[in-house]
């Protein structure tokens, strides 16, 4: 059974993540404990990404292209900035500073 399976999914969508110069596809889910970004097969980068929400300093709104408002970073605890392409990110970023302030 995998960790999404175990606990409550907060969101789920459609994201891209840049890693470096590619914008890999795949799901983003929230869950009550997590941030984790699944990618499809088919990307080069296939690795996905699990954040504890405990380590999620925010998440903020960005523009892709410099003008189209369809971004959002998430920045950890350590500073890193994990950048995502997706549609609805405002219930997404609110979902995710809610619950990453529950956790800390």
């Amino acid at each position: 059974m995998s960790a999404v399976n175990t606990q409550k999914v907060l969101v789920e969508k459609k994201a891209n993540l840049f890693r470096g110069i590619e914008a890999v596809g795949g799901t983003l889910t929230v869950t009550s404990d997590k941030l984790i970004f699944q990618p499809h097969a088919v990307n080069i980068q296939s690795a996905p990404l699990e954040l504890p929400l405990g380590e999620i300093e925010r998440a903020d709104k960005r523009n892709s292209l410099l003008v189209v408002p369809n971004g959002m970073k998430v920045t950890d605890r350590s500073g890193k900035q994990h950048k995502f392409v997706l549609w609805g990110r405002d219930e997404v970023i609110a979902i995710i500073n809610e619950a990453a302030a529950k956790s800390h």
